[in-house]
């Protein structure tokens, strides 16, 4: 929730968009910029929305990962994978997964796109203080916590490899 809180703050939209007020202003700092220049502005802000929904699918919605319902669906129809030949059912296989993948991540990315529109008509703007304040009394001692937090637990638990019989 923390960094997808950044990433809003970082792609400048409701309720971070200080730089720009669009209730108030015509177009906010792009006012004084003709239709081309303008069209180039706005696809950068919304390709930049795009991007970083697609980084936060992948680090973490899993990305093109689909929980196994292409095998799911391969076995329902009694079609196996032979990893031994080369044959056009085993093209049509791959075709087929990549397609399967490239809409799991695409429909991910939709999704928390979708996020960013909702986060955006249902919170009201913030004031500037109100942001500073926020992120210095809220978000950066929660971020410096889990820095130290969560190596001190994954020790603990003796999830990482280490090499103890080098001690």
């Amino acid at each position: 929730i923390i960094f997808f809180i950044g990433c809003i703050a970082e792609t400048n939209r409701a309720p971070f968009d200080l730089a720009e007020a669009e209730s108030e202003l015509v177009s906010g700092f792009m006012t004084e910029h003709s239709a081309a220049i303008f069209v180039f502005f706005f696809l950068a802000e919304y390709a930049s929305i795009v991007l970083i929904c697609i980084f936060t699918s992948i680090l973490f919605l899993g990305g093109y990962l689909t929980l196994d319902f292409e095998k799911n669906i391969l076995d329902s129809l009694n079609i196996y994978y032979d990893e031994t030949s080369i044959s056009n059912l085993n093209i049509a296989i791959i075709i087929f997964q990549g397609l399967l993948f490239s809409l799991s991540l695409g429909l991910k990315s939709c999704f928390l796109i979708f996020v960013f529109i909702w986060v955006r008509a249902s919170f009201p703007r913030i004031r500037f203080d109100q942001l500073m304040s926020y992120c210095w009394t809220i978000l950066l001692p929660i971020i410096i916590a889990f820095v130290i937090l969560i190596p001190c637990i994954v020790s603990q638990i003796s999830l990482l490899p280490t090499n103890n019989y080098l001690i």
